[in-house]
């Protein structure tokens, strides 16, 4: 950790989101334990510890207990089954989250769709070496009314799906550094502060930061958003060079910097992001 993490500030006051990789019910361990809860039967992982009852969460590893070392395992499935509804409604909101994501995932091919700035953005792929393709990617709006903008990469005709996607990104992290820093420049002149650094994040669930030597760090997946949604986490993190904290008096200098910005915050936390 740096020397200078307590002074950050997140986003969200919550902790970080992860996003679930797999279904909890995907590869259960085989010959690990189990608990059958009604009419399903679901592995659980059990870590034996220093603490006086009996814990349990549900997320990306699945059902993950935590018990001490004096308690049995019959006692440890008993308390499972008396939050059985509890346990497997958390299960399946997990296995719907997980299914919304593969919805979302990306195809790395030509002709796919990618969200960008708020709309959709198709990939296309071109190994000729003319003038207009010589960069390694290059933007192209739609041509006409209805179509998607296109993102030109220079790569070979069979290339493999982690050279589109380290293409994309690198194209992608360049756009959003380009977007963010006259935003950064706005908010700051308004507010009258002096942003000292700016820093592309890739942190999981944290889309900004703010420490108190004037370095603001934006996730690069924001350029996936809206421009709103991308002013409000901006607005949000140049407030925070005035005010480390997220009292009333923070909350009333975003509000002049970006007013009405609840609807652009509240879009951001209902958002759900294609893993890359």
């Amino acid at each position: 950790m740096s020397d200078d993490a307590p002074n950050q500030l997140a986003l969200f006051d919550s902790a970080p989101r992860r996003e679930p990789l797999l279904a909890p019910a995907a590869q259960p361990r085989q010959g690990g334990p189990h608990v059958d809860l009604g009419a399903r039967r679901l592995p659980y992982t059990l870590t034996r510890c220093r603490r006086r009852s009996i814990g349990f969460s549900i997320g990306p590893e699945g059902l993950r207990v935590r018990a001490p070392r004096w308690v049995t395992v019959a006692e440890i499935e008993g308390v499972l089954r008396e939050r059985s509804e509890w346990i497997l409604r958390k299960w399946q909101e997990c296995e719907r989250r997980v299914e919304q994501l593969e919805a979302l995932r990306v195809q790395w091919r030509d002709g796919e769709l990618l969200p960008f700035l708020g709309g959709q953005l198709r990939l296309r792929a071109s190994d000729e070496p003319a003038p207009r393709r010589a960069a390694v990617a290059s933007w192209q709006e739609a041509a006409l009314p209805g179509e998607h903008p296109e993102l030109w990469l220079r790569l070979p005709p069979l290339a493999q799906e982690s050279q589109w996607r380290d293409a994309v990104q690198a194209w992608l992290q360049q756009r959003a550094r380009s977007h963010f820093e006259p935003r950064l420049a706005h908010f700051a002149e308004l507010l009258q502060v002096r942003v000292e650094k700016l820093r592309l994040s890739s942190a999981q669930g944290r889309w900004g930061s703010a420490n108190s030597r004037g370095v603001i760090s934006l996730n690069w997946r924001l350029i996936h958003f809206s421009p709103a949604v991308i002013d409000y986490v901006i607005a949000h993190e140049v407030a925070h060079l005035r005010e480390m904290n997220h009292s009333p008096r923070f909350w009333n200098l975003v509000a002049e910097l970006l007013p009405g910005f609840e609807s652009p915050r509240a879009e951001l936390k209902r958002a759900q992001l294609p893993p890359l």
